[in-house]
């Protein structure tokens, strides 16, 4: 049974990504929840407690990701870029070790991104859901609690980013 399930979630994801085109994801966004395999990562003062808030086309087909971090109790604006590579909707940056960064689900209203960091030995899976609004979570928390499961995170783990904890509104 788990291995049929996981077979899903992989054509699930195969399927998603052939259908991706970069200018989806372009434009404002909010993060509204972030969960990890390692929860230290996404807590207070953890590496990827992060506040995405807009995602560019770049001309080589790259995309630049601007975020707010907090580093010494202030919000900082950040920026990454994610390198494309030949497989749709897939991207690679270096923060901490290697990344690699995946759009799950793009809808007009939310996506969930899902990130594989490795450093050294360790790897680390992270995802995230990301709105148009602050309010789009409620479409797509569903989707977005079914692939964190698949991914072996707790129901525990997934962190709620309330407007109180937020880092992007300097």
């Amino acid at each position: 049974m788990k291995l049929l399930l996981l077979l899903s979630v992989g054509l699930g994801l195969t399927w998603t990504l052939e259908d991706f085109h970069p200018e989806q994801v372009v434009g404002s966004w909010h993060t509204l929840n972030l969960a990890s395999t390692d929860p230290s990562v996404i807590e207070e003062g953890g590496p990827y407690l992060c506040f995405m808030t807009d995602i560019a086309l770049l001309d080589n087909g790259n995309l630049n990701v601007t975020y707010f971090h907090r580093e010494d109790g202030k919000c900082v604006k950040k920026f990454y870029i994610a390198e494309k590579t030949g497989i749709p909707g897939h991207y690679t940056f270096e923060y901490q070790g290697k990344n690699d960064l995946t759009f799950v689900d793009v809808t007009k209203d939310f996506t969930i991104m899902d990130l594989e960091n490795q450093s050294g030995r360790v790897i680390t899976v992270m995802t995230e859901l990301h709105g148009r609004s602050l309010s789009a979570g409620e479409f797509g928390y569903e989707d977005y609690y079914i692939h964190t499961c698949s991914r072996g995170i707790s129901p525990e783990s997934i962190v709620e980013l309330s407007l109180s904890r937020r880092c992007d509104t300097n």
